[in-house]
């Protein structure tokens, strides 16, 4: 199934909430930036302010200079939540699967729903003019098949509608991605890391399809494990899901510790269950996580973390392993552990292989069976469906460290 993902992207959202709220604001130019520092820096800006020649990130003392009568207000987290919930209350009516991103932000995925709303491109359209009649705001909207483009080409529109020009939706049609996304700045492509930016402007690669037109290999020796997803995201692939934040929610578990300790007998097997529950909630959603968080609260009230790689398998005993090398590495202390979280994060469909701007360490070499041993998991998620935990026991095997999973029947 052809998947289709808006991205909704209000253009100056808070100076524009400012407005809605205080109508004399319209038409002047206006920042939000923390009251009373000088040092600080613009959060926001309105069109005004930006075509007086202010960004994000201007500081306080040289806005006032380059722009006088610049109106300058302090956040107002609790507006701007008000409306991002009035925008999020409309955008649930069109669609299933909302992402939240930020204030006024959001992905919507509307694969599927084409017999009961129609095409995407038109129930985004729809979108935009409830948004504007009902709350007054403006939107820059992005449809595509994947996350990565909708929300380059939402970009694109905000750009164009900041800098005075009328448009307000763009629709990319499957198998247009690269196209769509070759002339444009790599500053365009969302979630590139500054240091890639930086090594990017050295080499003089400014367009995205300049990017994609270097061989992935070369890519690879300049950049390297970044340069694989670097060479993959300016052709405008990704398969990052749609998570709602009720889903991510799932992948969260944490237990609290009856008594105080450090005793690895005792961590070890409850690490295991926590694994095993994360693991099962990953498969149930036939997603893979790509990353690991393992944070232990000690007896002092103190915390330590550490987040591991993981392979793309996500079977239990994966799981399990990584679980156990990041808790090896966070627990430097002598104080008895009293909780223990493990979070998954950075999802991707069960299918795909790809991540955004990090690779998971390859599998060691060694002749190890990755589809035999997903049968297995699969076996063994038939099983503990059927008859409970009891009905498998996990061991170590010859080689000493490895947990392996055995039946018992």
């Amino acid at each position: 199934m052809i998947r289709s993902i808006v991205f909704i992207d209000p253009p100056a959202f808070y100076t524009t909430v400012e407005g809605l709220v205080a109508p004399a604001l319209r038409g002047r130019p206006v920042a939000v930036a923390p009251a009373g520092a000088d040092r600080a820096v613009l959060l926001a800006v309105s069109p005004e302010a930006r075509a007086a020649g202010l960004t994000r990130e201007t500081p306080v003392h040289r806005a006032r200079k380059i722009c006088p009568d610049l109106v300058l207000l302090p956040p107002n987290p609790t507006l701007y939540a008000r409306a991002s919930r009035a925008l999020t209350h409309i955008l649930r009516s069109y669609a299933p699967t909302i992402e939240p991103r930020g204030y006024g932000h959001a992905f919507l995925d509307l694969t599927g729903t084409g017999r009961l709303f129609g095409p995407a491109v038109d129930v985004a359209e729809r979108i935009r003019r409830e948004v504007r009649h009902r709350l007054g705001l403006p939107l820059s909207i992005g449809v595509a098949t994947n996350k990565l483009v909708s929300e380059t080409a939402a970009a694109v529109i905000k750009d164009a509608i900041l800098a005075g020009r009328a448009s307000s939706l763009l629709d990319i049609p499957r198998g247009q991605e690269a196209v769509f996304l070759a002339p444009h700045p790599v500053i365009f492509l969302p979630n590139v890391p500054v240091k890639i930016r930086t090594r990017l402007d050295e080499y003089r690669l400014e367009l995205i399809g300049e990017v994609a037109a270097v061989p992935e290999h070369q890519l690879c020796i300049v950049f390297g494990r970044h340069g694989s997803t670097l060479s993959t995201s300016a052709r405008g692939i990704d398969q990052r899901p749609v998570l709602p934040p009720e889903v991510r929610q799932e992948f969260l578990a944490s237990h609290t510790l009856t008594t105080d300790t450090n005793d690895l007998g005792v961590i070890h097997p409850l690490l295991r269950r926590l694994s095993e529950r994360i693991g099962g909630r990953l498969r149930h959603r036939r997603l893979v996580a790509r990353r690991l968080h393992v944070q232990c609260v000690y007896a002092d009230h103190t915390t330590a973390a550490r987040t591991v790689s993981l392979r793309i398998g996500n079977l239990d005993v994966e799981l399990w392993d990584a679980a156990r090398r990041a808790l090896t590495q966070a627990n430097v202390k002598r104080i008895a552990i009293r909780e223990i979280r493990l979070t998954a994060y950075h999802f991707l469909e069960a299918d795909v292989q790809l991540d955004l701007w990090d690779q998971p360490p390859r599998a060691p070499s060694g002749g190890r069976d990755v589809p035999r041993e997903a049968g297995l998991q699969s076996a063994i998620d038939r099983i503990t469906r059927r008859w409970g935990g009891r009905g498998v026991r996990v061991g170590v095997g010859s080689g000493g460290g490895t947990p392996t999973l055995r039946g018992s029947f």
